[in-house]
């Protein structure tokens, strides 16, 4: 969206400045039912609206004369990676709970570099990106000849992303580099990241939402969190969300990944989690195999060596995510050429 002549990159909404990744009705219409080991319904979880509410894989971008001082108010620790086009300039941590203020100089170095340096950014656009948890408020930005993005400044083509943390890249120390972002750059493509860690439950609502978004392509990995409901319930929910974007979107490339290695496909004690997973992926096979626009992806190649996981052997590790984004590209990269 546009506020104060900067496009703020994957913002739905800025309400009194704070920043807010989904509309807010969105937000307020999440649940998935959950149910005791017996299979009884206990009651409507919605214990993942925190990560609705987080603040993954924004950016500011903007074209300006540097410097650039720009303030932020966080609840939380939050990263903030400052580029200009594909070049990093500084790196900041915004303390949690209270006013931030950066001031960000431009790099003499940069003067020199011509367009055939660039990938997938025009030098010239400043691009701040902000990853954490909480409220983050936009208080202000201050420098010269502020003025929007130019056409050809950003990538052509445009992936939105929608899965659980897994895609999110909660828990990796430097959120910019979560595997999807790491392979888009390989791609030469921008990513719209909607993930949601603890959620991805599918909702009608959230659906819908994703529908209205632009993109040129859809990537869902949305088989891991869900994985422990019913049978029924994953099918209502995930098999939906494959029937509706590969129908509403018919002319565009589906990609849809079966469950990425972990828990008990490589640690003994870890969760079983092999039934769950056997159903989700039967689900995503068999709602993707009806639609000629979707690509079935496999999670196991996806994450191919077991050490890419961190300890809780179920997100991938910095270097895991890394790794990943390689295989992502690779897995895309006949569909999004550059």
């Amino acid at each position: 969206m546009i506020y104060q002549n900067i496009e703020f990159f994957n913002i739905a909404e800025i309400h009194d400045g704070v920043l807010y990744r989904f509309p807010e009705i969105v937000g307020k219409n999440l649940g998935v039912p959950e149910f005791d080991t017996k299979g009884n319904f206990v009651r409507n979880y919605t214990g993942h609206l925190d990560s609705v509410r987080a603040t993954y894989d924004a950016e500011l971008r903007f074209r300006a004369k540097g410097p650039v001082k720009i303030v932020l108010e966080t609840e939380s620790e939050v990263h903030v990676t400052v580029y200009n086009g594909d070049f990093l300039n500084n790196h900041f941590y915004c303390a949690a709970g209270r006013k931030n203020e950066f001031i960000i100089n431009e790099i003499p170095a940069m003067a020199g570099v011509k367009p055939r340096s660039e990938n997938r950014f025009r030098k010239e656009l400043w691009r701040i990106a902000i990853n954490g948890n909480g409220l983050i408020r936009f208080v202000s930005l201050d420098a010269e000849n502020v003025s929007l993005p130019e056409v050809g400044d950003v990538p052509k083509k445009r992936l939105l992303v929608y899965g659980s943390s897994i895609s999110q890249g909660v828990g990796t120390p430097f959120p910019v580099l979560n595997y999807v972002n790491t392979g888009a750059q390989v791609l030469g493509v921008d990513v719209l990241n909607k993930a949601v860690s603890g959620g991805c439950f599918c909702e009608k609502t959230m659906v819908e939402y994703l529908m209205r978004e632009r993109f040129d392509a859809l990537y869902l990995e949305a088989g891991t969190n869900i994985a422990d409901r019913p049978y029924e319930v994953i099918d209502e929910r995930v098999g939906a969300l494959i029937d509706t974007a590969c129908s509403v979107h018919k002319d565009k490339t589906v990609f849809v990944v079966t469950p990425v290695r972990g828990l008990s496909d490589v640690s003994s004690t870890a969760a079983n989690y092999r039934k769950n997973f056997a159903n989700s992926k039967k689900v995503i096979v068999e709602h993707a195999k009806k639609f000629p626009n979707a690509v079935l992806l496999d999670g196991h190649k996806l994450l191919d060596k077991d050490y890419y996981l961190a300890a809780d052997i179920l997100h991938p590790s910095e270097f895991g995510h890394a790794m990943m984004g390689v295989n992502f590209a690779k897995m895309l990269s006949r569909f999004l050429k550059k």
